[in-house]
């Protein structure tokens, strides 16, 4: 393959993931969020448009509805195809609650639908997710403190506070374990689950999450209940107030941490939902294949604790404005396979947008142009090389010149004798 060849492929692949960039860099839209205002979501994964996985908000402006392998963050404005973590949201929840309804109907043994907080606003480093993502995890090569009000499915949840460099935490819930330890247990698999008699989670349930904090706002505990508008009469509640970390706790939020959504399987997600040791747990095995293709959340509200010693601001951040901007016009998706009209129906069953026909005919045009072009290259390439002469073509060369040398003299001889006659 010439390098000609090769340089040409390379500028079209070039020409063709700009394309796709473009046509994927769309900003879904805002979401609600009472006690706030509107915030705008930005979805991971714009510089990466052959791997990009999209979300869905609600024609309401209410739900938020990331699709498997997705993760998105609650920002005071969106610029489509551009991360800046000054326009992540730094809310200090320090005597404050969140309240919000999360559907997990269709997540079994090994799908994990998180709703999370961590100091992405104070990132200054794009990370390799290149959006500025960190967690306790170091799952994009950056590090901070990370609150999981979150992390769960149909059969279990967990909720877990983080340290920067405190991979495991310390979490409370349901779900989880292996053949030597359990996860926790702090609610039973008959009170939380598909038909339980007081969460049933094959329907959508309320979530609140609260951060009481003393009267100089040290953060003394992370309170959850849960509970289902139908079942008024029971609540599933859990506090984690001994963890050694509370300080950094205390300073994470002080500082303002940005509100996550993320819907992700795995194969590896016994730790979360499995029978444990105990066999309590529920899964025996995840089947990650049989996780549906969106998780669901709705209905967010933040507001202060009733009495709270700790009165702190919010956050100095302005909601977002209302609607959509130029280039958040790609109605309430960010990618053409997640429109309202296919949620629930999966991958392939859409209708291409308006805005994707123009850049998939310049991806065709780019193509079909590098395709005439290293064709006609090839071809001059070709005509311009000389044939290789063997022997035998060589000596036939030197006879047929021989032959043409005896035959014009023989014409001189007849021009001269013509002539003298």
């Amino acid at each position: 393959m010439s390098l000609q060849f090769l340089a040409v492929l390379m500028a079209t692949g070039g020409l063709v993931r700009a394309a796709l960039a473009k046509t994927f860099a769309q900003c879904p839209g805002n979401l609600n969020v009472e006690g706030f205002g509107r915030t705008s979501i930005v979805p991971t994964g714009w510089m990466h448009p052959d791997k990009f996985v999209g979300l869905h908000i609600g024609s309401d402006g209410n739900e938020v509805a990331p699709a498997l392998g997705s993760r998105a963050y609650f920002a005071q404005s969106c610029t489509a195809g551009t991360y800046n973590p000054n326009q992540y949201l730094a809310l200090n929840l320090l005597g404050k609650r969140m309240r919000y309804t999360t559907d997990m109907s269709d997540l079994g043994c090994g799908c994990n639908a998180a709703f999370y907080l961590t100091n992405m606003r104070q990132n200054s480093n794009p990370s390799e997710c290149h959006d500025y993502y960190c967690d306790a995890n170091n799952v994009c090569g950056q590090s901070c403190a990370e609150i999981d009000v979150q992390e769960g499915n149909k059969f279990s949840w967990h909720s877990t506070l983080h340290g920067k460099r405190d991979h495991g935490g310390l979490g409370k819930g349901i779900g989880g374990g292996g053949a030597g330890w359990n996860g926790p247990r702090d609610w039973l698999t008959s009170e939380y689950g598909p038909a339980a008699s007081c969460v049933d989670t094959s329907k959508p349930f309320q979530v609140e999450v609260a951060f009481p904090a003393d009267g100089s706002c040290q953060l003394m505990a992370m309170e959850i209940t849960i509970s289902q508008a139908d079942r008024s009469d029971c609540e599933l509640k859990l506090a984690i107030d001994n963890y050694g970390g509370m300080p950094e706790m205390t300073a994470a939020l002080t500082a303002g941490m940005t509100p996550i959504v993320s819907y992700w399987k795995s194969a590896d997600m016994l730790w979360m939902d499995g029978k444990g040791a105990d066999g309590q747990g529920a899964c025996a095995a995840d089947k990650p294949d049989d996780c549906g293709k969106w998780a669901k959340f709705s209905n967010f509200s933040v507001s202060a604790i009733a009495g709270s010693a700790c009165v702190s601001k919010l956050t100095d951040q302005e909601p977002a404005k209302p609607g959509l901007s130029e280039t958040e016009s790609m109605a309430t998706t960010t990618s053409p396979m997640a429109s309202e009209d296919t949620i629930g129906k999966g991958v392939g069953s859409f209708d291409i947008p308006l805005q994707v026909v123009a850049p998939l005919g310049f991806i065709a045009g780019a193509l079909s142009t590098s395709l005439l072009y290293v064709v006609m290259g090839y071809i001059r390439n070709r005509q311009s090389q000389q044939v290789p002469q063997t022997p035998q073509m060589r000596t036939l060369q030197h006879s047929m010149a021989s032959s043409n040398s005896l035959m014009s003299q023989a014409i001189i001889v007849e021009q001269r004798e013509a002539e003298q006659a």
